[in-house]
């Protein structure tokens, strides 16, 4: 064959090899999937942040509200005004209350003298038991002298009994003894009902001086009742002047004089004649959502940014973290809770009630490996008798909630995973990942990943469906 021959039929050969391998690569780059790719880095710092919205408030202030009806007769105070806590701010009409408090003290007057008859009929009733007692004992001595007589007289006439009838003595001298034994029983006999006279006596003045001191405290029950009442009275009667509870500023004024002054029940916020804060100390009420609670913790650094001052971002401290939800009307939606964060050196022109976005500092890592949050998504695959991932032989191209399995006997225990597609070799492998904590953009990766590994990002929809063993091309990195 002749040199020229040979060169042609290299050339042949050439340019068939070059066909085929070009068919293969066309053929394979048109069933791989296009991807965005990006690759692991170490970054020298990770900050978790949880992002929340709400308003500035004062730490202490005071919705001053009237406690009594009537109307606004002076008013001391203006919207802006400082005041110091005890300082006048208003008057209420105070001409019923004043009426209503003498009322009562001309009541309690008339009580108090009807306790202290109480008191002098007592004494009076005592004087009485005294006498009865004096003469209950009286009648037993006379009873007991009538008693003895009687025993003498007795004595005497069975004595002179016995003589008359032996005709020692006359019988005047027996009818003597005898009238004597008669008029000593009669004696006896009236002792007897006196004594029982002067205790039934005793007994009745005992019921008299009990009724009196019954009456007696019944009377100074009265009294305090009344007494209670005129506290009552002078306590409404000192209401018709408001003093402030606080120091602080007038930071909303709702009356004019010649207004009423409406008492509040349930909060009423009509009955608030006006708002005075305390602006030395000033707090941003936040609103968190319930997923992002369960990170913060008191004392988390925190920066507030007030709408009305874009280009000053104040800082400060997470001071307080609700135990419950906000209580919303309406349809079911997502709960928020009430943080509240402690702004350091909050600037004089804050006003309460401006709007705000708080960021709060939840955790930080330094040097630490990171990936695009969008990275992280979640597989279901089987899983041997210890838990660990089983890939699937057959590499052809599956939606996500239908992964190949290994073929074993029985049912296939599976579990979901959550990882990252990394490029090997122009296929996405699915690595389990353990993750940390989250960034505005980046998530910390603690272990699964190496610094450098190239990761699939996106697109969103070609990350969702993508399956373990695809073959990708790279779109864009």
């Amino acid at each position: 064959m002749s040199a020229k021959r040979k060169i042609l039929v290299l050339l042949v050969g050439a340019a068939v090899i070059a066909a085929i391998v070009g068919f293969s690569l066309s053929a394979r780059n048109k069933d791989a999937v296009a991807v965005e790719v990006d690759t692991v880095r170490r970054k020298p710092e990770l900050v978790a942040i949880v992002s929340a919205t709400g308003e500035i408030q004062p730490k202490n202030y005071v919705e001053l509200q009237a406690e009594i009806s009537g109307v606004i007769t002076e008013l001391y105070v203006a919207e802006g005004d400082r005041v110091e806590k005890g300082d006048l701010l208003l008057r209420i009409d105070p001409v019923q209350s004043e009426t209503e408090f003498r009322a009562q003290e001309a009541i309690l007057r008339a009580t108090e003298a009807e306790a202290n008859n109480q008191q002098m009929q007592i004494v009076a009733q005592r004087v009485n038991l005294q006498r009865d007692e004096a003469n209950v004992r009286l009648a037993e001595v006379e009873l007991e002298h009538a008693r003895k007589s009687l025993e003498i007289a007795r004595s005497t006439f069975e004595r002179k009994q016995q003589l008359f009838e032996e005709n020692l003595i006359s019988k005047d001298s027996y009818e003597l003894a005898r009238n004597d034994l008669l008029a000593a029983e009669s004696a006896f006999e009236s002792a007897e009902l006196r004594l029982q006279q002067v205790n039934k006596q005793y007994e009745a003045t005992k019921l008299l001086v009990t009724q009196a001191e019954l009456a007696y405290e019944s009377a100074r029950s009265r009294v305090a009742q009344q007494r209670a009442l005129l506290e009552r009275t002078r306590d409404l009667l000192g209401k018709t002047v408001l003093r402030s509870p606080l120091s602080g500023v007038i930071t909303q004024m709702n009356v004019e004089v010649g207004e009423r002054a409406v008492p509040g029940t349930l909060n009423n916020p009509l009955a608030t004649l006006m708002i005075i804060a305390d602006l030395s100390v000033i707090e941003a009420e936040l609103e968190v959502d319930e997923s992002d609670i369960v990170d913060l913790a008191l004392g988390q650094p925190a920066v507030v940014k007030v709408d009305a001052l874009p280009d000053r971002p104040l800082t400060g401290t997470v001071t307080e973290i609700g135990s419950s939800a906000i209580t919303t009307s309406g349809t079911q939606q997502a709960k928020d809770f009430k943080v509240v964060v402690q702004l350091e050196d909050p600037p004089a022109i804050l006003r309460p009630g401006l709007s705000c976005t708080g960021e709060i500092t939840t955790a930080k890592r330094v040097n630490v490996l990171a990936i695009p949050i969008q990275a992280l998504t979640i597989r279901e695959f089987p899983v041997d008798v210890d838990g660990n991932l089983v890939r699937s032989t057959t590499q052809s191209r599956k939606s996500a909630t239908s992964e190949p399995s290994v073929q074993r006997p029985g049912d296939v225990e599976r579990k979901e995973f959550e990882g990252v597609f990394r490029v090997e070799n122009g296929k996405a492998v699915f690595i389990p990942v353990q993750t940390g904590i989250t960034g505005e953009t980046l998530l910390e990766v603690l272990s699964g990943l190496e610094e450098g590994d190239t990761i699939v990002v996106g697109d969103y929809k070609t990350l969702r469906s993508l399956s373990d063993g695809d073959v990708v091309r790279v779109a864009s990195k």
